[in-house]
């Protein structure tokens, strides 16, 4: 049964979705017609079939800002795979702040959490899963991990600055077999390339903005004998949008490659970034009423300084055969201090001193290790050319991390601790709340195989075999072990081992030379382990000691390709099974925490489209006054829980069913997102994007709570529409101008209700924003 708040903007969704049926139709209507000739032949990087020449062909293709993967690129097969690819070259954005929903637009499905204008932190999710930190997704660089821990913290706290980036590559759920269970499958992060023509090149981008805003982007490129380098640096800082939400980052990187021989290129990469941001905190749905410019927080600061060092090795053994290894590491920390009370409770000054209390300091440091192989080469069998591919994977992960309340008083980021008050379990007064460490080892391998049936038919098996070990060690501060926190003060060390065998299918059918038909069917796993358990050191949730590890599927089918020059679309339908999702629940009594356990089974079924069409250039061959597109980038999801229970109260039968709710829907799950736009070009000159984003309702906890809760952590997240206007004027050779207003209608909404920081409580998106930035290159 709908609420009533479902039901006064149900007229609204209606409109959304018939013009979502209409995206559907256009590309089954023109199934049947004919190539028109127009279209240049697409670029594909792969290793050819044996009705090919048996040699990697590169041929060119349209110009674009969107595409997807070829069957075979690198040392990888995504023949049947839903993937999607971002030239951001070619994109109408604020690249400078990292506008996520822009950069996405033409990624159906793809929701978005904007609470911080900074673009530093990813918040991505898709198909009704939670966009926290691109938590659901295996978030890459250049191919190898940036974030804290694949398995037991997979939380992107870095975000390479989108102006140095070529592209974005994303891989739906079947990814999980090629690069790790994740449900969401892959992100990655492709830097741009050393200009091989030339030995020096220079990139440099000024760009301001509202709050004082100012963000510089510079790099050095080129090739010089077998050498070749690039290198960037990025600065950026503002007053933000809301009080008390000040940052300022740093950003940069190396390349340095060495070709060795024709078949052999060896690369050395060093990521380094640093920022600082003060932490707004959340608001009360009041406080969001009257003002969501508002701040109750002063003093929290958060910070994560991040490393990412990693050595390439790419090896063309022949034509068709070819190695690529990346070991590569990480040094980061993530650090925060402040007070993190709920909203609606005021940072307490001290009545004898006049002074506010201490801050509570949590930080984590990572030292993570790890090592791929993959290789990939044709061979022939039954009169066609196959191709196989497989790889391993080792992962090294270590986590330390504390928590202590006993900060230093002041406004500043300080992260020095004082005051040691608590009583330990071992009666000594010199402890933290918390003092954990976390250990994750990892061995795995896969392999796929690309079997040409026919010239248009091909399937894609594959396997994966995933050893996890996991450890705790450390203790919470406690003077006894008891009911409310079993593990007491001093923790024996744990350990954890688990396997498990992913398998899945892909198959494709090429229609015509530019269209496919694809279907995909991937199992998929996310364990738990220690650091989830313990959770509470960084939020004000309640942890179940007893999470269980999440196991599920990801099934999606579709048509996609492009006719001509005037036509480019994916349209298609999936379906992700979760079971034993980790959510929040509320407290039962007044007062009570919230607590994190595992809710039961979801199920998210859906459809999705992308749809561009460009009608001057499909009524004209000439276009002497430009041309324009229209675009949409649709999605219904339909993420509802088939099994749900509350493991507090199961064991009173009378409680249990009042608290057992199948078919409730899935938190931070919109069941429509739909973002259309109309571009304008003109020749190489001008061009302009007009975007509108919508997303609808969504629940930010389990039970579905409509009515928010007094401290905004909990209730309905409203739909909002968010409108972007974006231009780039190459005025003069070398030189650009790009500029526009984010939020042109100055939109008061929020995309989350936060449980720990940076809230807690209600976090606002950005309000109206204006950019300019000139750009040069030499």
């Amino acid at each position: 049964m709908l609420t009533e708040i479902e039901n006064k903007t149900q007229s609204k969704k209606k409109g959304h979705f018939y013009l979502f049926l209409l995206t559907l139709l256009i590309p089954s209507l023109l199934f049947s017609q004919d190539e028109t000739g127009k279209q240049n032949p697409e670029t594909k990087t792969e290793l050819a079939p044996k009705e090919q020449t048996p040699a990697i062909r590169v041929t060119g293709k349209k110009d674009t800002d969107r595409e997807y993967l070829g069957d075979v690129e690198g040392t990888n097969i995504y023949s049947g795979k839903k993937s999607e690819v971002i030239k951001l070259d070619k994109t109408n954005a604020n690249l400078a702040l990292g506008n996520t929903r822009q950069v996405y637009a033409k990624v159906p499905g793809i929701t978005i959490w904007e609470n911080e204008g900074s673009g530093i932190q990813p918040g991505i999710g898709a198909r009704g899963l939670s966009p926290n930190r691109n938590w659901e997704f295996n978030t890459r660089m250049n191919g190898y991990d940036i974030s804290s821990d694949a398995f037991g913290y997979p939380e992107a706290y870095f975000n390479p600055p989108l102006e140095a980036l070529e592209k974005v590559e994303i891989v739906r759920g079947a990814g999980a077999l090629q690069y790790g269970p994740q449900f969401g499958g892959m992100v990655n992060y492709v830097v741009k390339k050393a200009d091989p023509s030339k030995p020096v090149k220079v990139e440099t981008k000024t760009t301001g903005g509202s709050y004082n805003t100012l963000n510089q982007y510079s790099s050095v490129s080129g090739t010089v004998g077998n050498w070749s380098y690039f290198v960037f640096y990025q600065g950026r800082s503002s007053d933000g949008w809301r009080d008390n939400s000040q940052y300022n980052l740093q950003n940069g990187f190396v390349n340095l490659s060495y070709k060795v021989s024709e078949k052999l290129k060896i690369s050395f990469e060093m990521s380094k970034s640093t920022y600082l941001s003060q932490q707004a905190g959340g608001l009360t749905d009041e406080q969001f009423r009257v003002d969501p410019r508002q701040s109750g927080r002063t003093r929290n600061w958060f910070s994560a300084p991040w490393n990412v060092p990693a050595l390439v090795i790419d090896y063309e053994q022949s034509p068709t055969a070819r190695l690529n290894v990346k070991a590569f590491g990480l040094y980061g920390e993530r650090n925060s201090v402040g007070f993190v009370s709920a909203a609606n409770v005021a940072d307490p000054i001290q009545a004898r001193t006049l002074q506010y209390g201490a801050r509570q300091i949590d930080r984590d440091t990572y030292r993570n290790f790890g090592v791929e192989a993959r290789q990939i080469f044709n061979y022939d069998l039954l009169d066609r050319t196959h191709t196989l591919s497989f790889g391993t994977r080792y992962f090294n992960g270590n986590t330390d991390r504390f928590r202590n309340p006993n900060g230093t008083t002041g406004t500043n980021f300080d992260l020095r601790e004082t005051n040691f008050t608590n009583v330990c379990y071992d009666g000594t007064r010199n402890c933290r709340v918390a003092d954990l460490q976390f250990s994750t080892l990892n061995y795995a391998g896969f392999v796929e195989n690309l079997f040409r049936i026919t010239e248009a038919l091909s399937i894609t098996p594959g396997v994966r075999y995933e050893w996890i070990r996991s450890t705790a060690s450390g203790r919470v501060n406690e003077s006894l072990p008891s009911e409310r926190n079993p593990f007491g003060g001093i923790i024996q060390p744990k350990e954890r081992i688990q396997r498990q065998v992913l398998y899945g299918l892909g198959a494709q059918y090429q229609t015509t030379k530019t269209t496919n038909l694809y279907a995909n069917y991937s199992r998929a796993y996310r364990p738990v382990i220690y650091s989830e358990l313990f959770a509470p050191t960084a939020t004000l949730n309640e942890v179940d000691p007893n999470l269980k590890d999440q196991t599920g599927y990801n099934a999606d089918a579709g048509y996609r390709g492009k006719f001509g020059q005037w036509l480019q679309f994916d349209v298609g339908v999936f379906e992700l099974r979760y079971n034993n999702r980790v959510g929040q629940l509320p407290g039962i009594l007044p007062g009570q925490a919230n607590f994190q356990t595992n809710v039961g089974d979801s199920l998210h079924r859906g459809a999705e489209a992308f749809v561009e069409i460009d009608p001057i250039v499909a009524l004209t061959e000439s276009q002497p006054y430009g041309s324009v597109s229209f675009f949409t980038s649709s999605a219904n999801v339909n993420a509802r829980y088939i099994r749900w229970e509350d493991p507090r109260v199961l064991t009173n039968p009378t409680s249990a069913q009042n608290f057992y709710r199948v078919g409730k829907l899935v938190e931070n799950a919109p069941s429509q997102i739909h973002r259309y736009g109309i571009t304008y070009h003109y020749k190489n000159v001008l061009s302009f994007t007009y975007l509108v984003s919508y997303t609808g309702a969504a629940y930010s906890d389990a039970v579905n709570t409509v009515n928010p809760t007094a401290n905004g952590q909990i209730g309905l997240i409203p739909s909002y529409t968010v409108r972007d206007f974006t231009f780039v004027w190459n005025f003069y050779e070398n030189f650009s101008l790009r500029g526009g207003v984010n939020n042109l209608t100055n939109e008061m909404y929020f995309t989350r209700r936060a449980g720990g920081y940076p809230g807690p409580g209600i976090m606002p998106g950005d309000g109206m924003f204006y950019f300019l930035g000139l750009s040069a290159v030499f």
